[in-house]
């Protein structure tokens, strides 16, 4: 059967399916349900320009998403259990199974949540199972999403380290040696995972809190704008994905020019690190309790030079390249669904 691993995260949606090329996406996270009228409009545009990859009808309704969404004006994305209904995570679904398949077909979607959401796996699994029809441009596809199951965040991370490409053989057993602590920072909440010699989970710390890069991203607005008032007054909301680089970079480049903000990201950084760093001592007692420390999520990548000096570990694994640690939990996700097949757990 044709399988899905989701990881619908409040920063960015991500999906990988079991395909070597195309085989994953990645937008942000952002949605927005049009009116019938402003749909037309972008579609008749579109029968000389060619229509938005972003623009999509489910079930009959019309959606924007990822950039093209947020381009639409201020988006707020539901976070925490709100996503977790068919009108919201269920259209982000087959949305994301439009994408990567292109043509309708039955599929099983392998679906992760953070550790703190699993009393709410079976909502999550709800909003998702049943009949799509997704609409874009001029094709049309009907999805069939007749199993769902779901995984911890973290523990797609930790699967992407610890498991071959088949989901069969270790990959890197230094990790099933020792005691790990997976972190996984994302959009709205920050994860952490214990894992046992062997890698098996320890669920005694598997903890998500409310502690994310989305506020990173809003200080640094709130300081970009604070520190350049004049350049910014006539732009009401800074370009989301300019934001997330100049974090990365120290530089927000906007109408042909580069602006140094490194001051800016300092401010808008130290508030999440020292509370990261309060919750790290507190619920992970720090360094010396751990073999390795493996990190995941795109909040990780984002703040991955900064995160050193706090963590104070000589053994720091990230779960993929800092350049793709957003999609980690999904490439580790499938490797546990394989691992899952051929267990005949499923």
């Amino acid at each position: 059967m044709s399988v899905m691993v989701l990881d619908a995260g409040n920063s960015i949606i991500k999906a990988k399916i079991a395909r070597r090329e195309e085989g994953e996406i990645a937008f942000p996270h952002a949605i927005r349900q049009l009116s019938e009228s402003e749909y037309e409009k972008i579609f008749a545009r579109a029968q000389i320009n060619g229509i938005s990859k972003d623009y999509f009808r489910v079930n009959g309704k019309p959606y924007t998403v990822g950039e093209s969404a947020e381009r639409h004006g201020v988006v707020t994305p539901r976070s925490g259990t709100a996503r977790y209904t068919k009108d919201y995570c269920g259209v982000l679904a087959a949305i994301s199974l439009a994408r990567l398949y292109g043509r309708g077909r039955e599929v099983a979607v392998f679906a992760s949540h953070p550790p703190g959401d699993v009393k709410y796996r079976e909502d999550l699994m709800e909003s998702i199972i049943g009949e799509w029809d997704v609409e874009t441009g001029l094709a049309k596809a009907n999805f069939r999403v007749i199993y769902v199951n779901t995984f911890d965040e973290p523990v797609g991370g930790l699967m992407n380290v610890l498991l071959t490409e088949d989901g069969q053989h270790y990959q890197y057993p230094q990790v099933g040696d020792g005691r790990s602590l997976v972190i996984d920072i994302g959009g709205f909440t920050t994860d952490f995972l214990a894992v046992n010699p062997g890698g098996d989970v320890d669920y005694a710390l598997a903890r998500s809190v409310p502690l994310g890069i989305q506020s990173v991203i809003n200080d640094f607005e709130d300081s970009f704008r604070t520190n350049n008032m004049e350049i910014v007054k006539d732009t009401p909301v800074l370009p989301p994905d300019r934001v997330r680089e100049a974090i990365t970079t120290g530089v927000f480049l906007g109408g042909g020019r580069k602006y140094q903000c490194e001051q800016d990201v300092d401010e808008a950084t130290s508030l999440f690190l020292n509370r990261f760093a309060d919750t790290y001592q507190r619920l992970a007692g720090g360094a010396l309790s751990w073999d390795s420390i493996i990190l995941t999520g795109g909040g990780s990548a984002l703040l991955r030079h900064k995160l050193d000096p706090i963590l104070k570990h000589n053994n720091v694994i990230l779960a993929d390249s800092n350049e793709s640690l957003h999609l980690a939990n999904v490439r580790g996700g499938l490797k546990l669904w394989k691992l899952y097949e051929a267990l005949k757990v499923l």
